[in-house]
């Protein structure tokens, strides 16, 4: 849930306003907030998988 509105106000929102800003004005580069979007999310949930597989193995010994 924190990855999602993570990448939602803080990654699409911010790429999508600072896209509109930029001269020639093109849905494409507006658009392109959403892929930008998934990336950051998937890097956090992997960060997150990788943090919590570490912490197991601590556990473990």
């Amino acid at each position: 849930m924190v990855q999602g509105i993570t990448g939602a106000f803080g990654v699409r929102i911010p790429v999508s306003l600072f896209m509109s800003k930029m001269e020639p004005v093109s849905l494409f580069r507006v658009g392109l907030a959403t892929p930008a979007s998934t990336i950051v999310q998937i890097t956090i949930c992997v960060i997150y998988y990788i943090v919590l597989k570490k912490a197991g193995e601590k556990a473990r010994r």
